[in-house]
């Protein structure tokens, strides 16, 4: 049964997969101009094109329940910073950042999150948030979520 429902998601995502260019041009013939690459290829589809996000790698977390391993919560996310310096900031200290993330991600699929329900996104964003206030400074970046996804292993 697992296997059936895997095929009929991959289907899914193959048949969407090809109707998001034609949906894209707006069902017209003719042809697009090239495409910008996006700043940030390497790590997958991007919030968005402006200056003042900062995209950051996804975190994950591991999800226990009787005794064993579950998942994988993985939250994606960026930092929307508008001014230069507190990006230049939030460069420096990705390392830091990255860490009180990971840590925050840990306290919530340890203590908040129960396995079969759908995770918060507003007590993850919250979360992360107070942790970017401490790294970089109250005020400075907004934490924008991207995806909230628990991979059942």
């Amino acid at each position: 049964m697992k296997t059936l429902r895997h095929i009929l998601g991959l289907g899914l995502t193959c048949a969407l997969l090809g109707a998001a260019p034609a949906w894209a041009l707006g069902g017209g013939g003719g042809s697009a101009p090239p495409a910008e690459e996006a700043p940030e290829e390497s790590m997958g589809r991007t919030l968005s094109h402006a200056n003042s996000y900062v995209r950051m790698e996804p975190v994950r977390a591991s999800v226990q329940a009787d005794f064993r391993m579950r998942g994988l919560l993985q939250v994606g996310l960026a930092l929307d910073a508008p001014h230069s310096r507190t990006r230049q900031v939030i460069a420096e200290r990705q390392i830091w950042l990255r860490d009180a993330y990971s840590q925050a991600m840990l306290l919530y699929s340890g203590r908040m999150y129960r396995w079969g329900q759908i995770p918060d996104a507003d007590i993850i964003a919250r979360l992360l948030q107070e942790e970017t206030d401490r790294v970089i400074g109250p005020g400075q970046a907004t934490v924008v979520l991207d995806t909230v996804i628990v991979h059942a292993t």
